[in-house]
């Protein structure tokens, strides 16, 4: 009998401590995933909800961050490069530069999320973002809407 409970709780260890296959991208989709894409730390569930957003937009010039609820919010402009596997970011603001390892992983969640953005040391935000291989080309508010 004790060899059972003793087996019985390894196995429950075993099964507790795996993790969902991560489905990292290849540094070169990273990149590309990366650009013109809403990136957000929390689904807003309601309007009075807080979260932060990037949207790498290069074509613009740079990228923004945003410190928002769903109507209201606080932005700052910024420019940056990434070679798939680091960003590099100057925030003219207040001159900081900074240059940060992140990856993008394909995820199943949480909803309505389909990729996970993680930016390690990241310089403005919580460093974990979720993004929608749908959303590309959608501004944050049109998204929001639907």
């Amino acid at each position: 009998m004790r060899t059972v409970i003793v087996l019985a709780a390894l196995l429950c260890l075993v099964a507790c401590g795996r993790e969902a296959p991560r489905r990292g991208v290849p540094a070169t989709d990273a990149a590309q995933l990366l650009i013109d894409r809403n990136w957000l730390d929390v689904w807003p569930a309601d309007k009075d909800d807080h979260l932060h957003v990037y949207r790498f937009v290069p074509s613009m010039g740079g990228g923004v961050f945003q410190d928002r609820t769903v109507f209201k919010g606080a932005f700052e402009l910024f420019q940056f490069t990434t070679d798939g596997a680091t960003i590099h970011y100057h925030f003219p603001h207040d001159g900081l530069r900074k240059q940060v390892r992140y990856q993008i992983e394909r995820v199943d969640g949480p909803e309505p999320f389909d990729l996970k953005l993680t930016i390690h040391g990241d310089p403005r935000g919580p460093g974990t973002y979720w993004g929608m291989t749908s959303d590309r080309g959608q501004d944050l508010d049109t998204l929001l809407a639907r």
